[in-house]
């Protein structure tokens, strides 16, 4: 595939930007094992795309099929207008960027490379349902970029599933979400990645005035998953709802943050993860809640929860919570790391419970923490032998 000129400035910002600045978090420490995506970046494009596994069974929707090329099914009603992004005629290579600006190497790499886009607009007012967009891996290096854009007044359902297969190959992804004033919009987020893929999801909310929005996530990371949402509360009167929900499984790694950014005035904001390792899985889940100096008498909360079942695995909650307003409703965070006491399991024990049939219980309540399991009728044993 050839490179659009205007894009080759992102080429060269690859030479001076850093994977994250040092005081990326309070504890200064690299939460991604970037090398594992350095290792990559030479992966020519991919010429086959994945086929989604077959416990997964999406619900009756119309779909975006995002893969090496665009393509629906279903009938898309008349209030939502899909479009396929070709970065090649872009012009001035900038664009479709506009929430996200490009801070660090991944985000350049993806600027210089995504090679596929789609755009979904839905009109103020708009009843739309429900809408299904899928985002598949393949054989070599993946880029997709994403961009929502729900009108005024509009209401609906939006899941957007990211998997990624069996192959050692690299994928990235930006989706851009633009929810408008006085909307209502339920967003659920399944990324499903095997062991072999390396995947850097961004991702970034702005939420409008009076704009409700309820968020759920259900991640089961590969080779190296870091997914990020920005979550950008904007309007006044605007709330957030988020709830997520993370499994690590054995030789895989995964870095999940999520943020409540606030700029609007009385805005609320709670964010809450839950997760959970298994075997040699390794898990940082992140909470952010920031509240800017225009957010007066916002009110945010950051909950952050990782489950160890096993000596091997390591798993750690950052919270991080930031207010630069003297005028607060509510502002709070809480985490711990913790693992199956052996008070916890003697009690189970007296009751029946073999040692196996508690680690399932915890994995599955832990795994239906955020919704989306029953949300998409996934049966969790599938998920964990994923």
């Amino acid at each position: 595939m050839a490179v659009a000129p205007a894009r080759e400035e992102y080429r060269r910002l690859l030479e001076t930007l850093p994977f994250q600045p040092i005081a990326d978090t309070p504890t200064v420490r690299y939460y991604t094992n970037w090398k594992v995506y350095q290792e990559l970046f030479d992966l020519e494009y991919s010429s086959t795309e994945d086929a989604l596994p077959g416990f997964l069974s999406l619900p009756e929707a119309p779909r975006v099929y995002v893969g090496t090329s665009v393509r629906l099914e279903g009938h898309i009603p008349p209030s939502v207008e899909v479009e396929a992004i070709d970065p090649a005629n872009l012009g001035d290579g900038l664009q479709p960027w506009s929430l996200i600006k490009v801070a660090n190497k991944m985000q350049a790499y993806h600027a210089w490379r995504w090679n596929l886009g789609v755009r979904v607009t839905v009109d103020p007012g708009a009843e739309f349902g429900r809408l299904v967009v899928v985002s598949l891996g393949g054989d070599g290096y993946t880029g997709h970029h994403i961009l929502f854009d729900v009108g005024e007044g509009a209401s609906g359902e939006i899941i957007y599933v990211d998997y990624a297969g069996s192959s050692r190959a690299l994928k990235t992804v930006v989706v851009e979400t633009r929810v408008g004033p006085r909307a209502k919009v339920k967003l659920v987020t399944l990324a499903l990645h095997k062991r072999e893929h390396a995947v850097y999801l961004l991702k970034a909310t702005e939420i409008g005035e009076q704009a409700e929005v309820d968020q759920r996530f259900l991640v089961s990371g590969g080779r190296m998953t870091r997914l990020q949402e920005d979550n950008l509360v904007k309007g006044r009167l605007a709330k957030l709802e988020s709830r997520a929900s993370n499994i690590a499984r054995p030789s895989t790694a995964t870095d999940f943050i999520l943020s409540a950014l606030h700029y609007g005035p009385e805005s609320e904001g709670v964010v809450r993860s839950r997760g959970v390792v298994i075997g040699d899985g390794y898990l940082a889940q992140r909470g952010v809640a920031m509240l800017g100096e225009s957010a007066r008498w916002a009110s945010s909360e950051v909950e952050s929860y990782v489950f160890l079942l096993s000596e091997k695995g390591k798993g750690y909650a950052v919270p991080v919570l930031e207010i630069h307003t003297g005028e607060v409703t509510k502002a709070g965070h809480s985490a711990a790391v913790a693992s199956l006491g052996e008070d916890i399991l003697f009690y189970l024990r007296s009751r029946g419970l073999r040692d196996e049939e508690i680690v399932s219980l915890v994995m599955e309540g832990i795994g239906r923490f955020s919704g989306v399991l029953e949300e998409l009728e996934i049966p969790f044993p599938e998920l964990v032998k994923f």
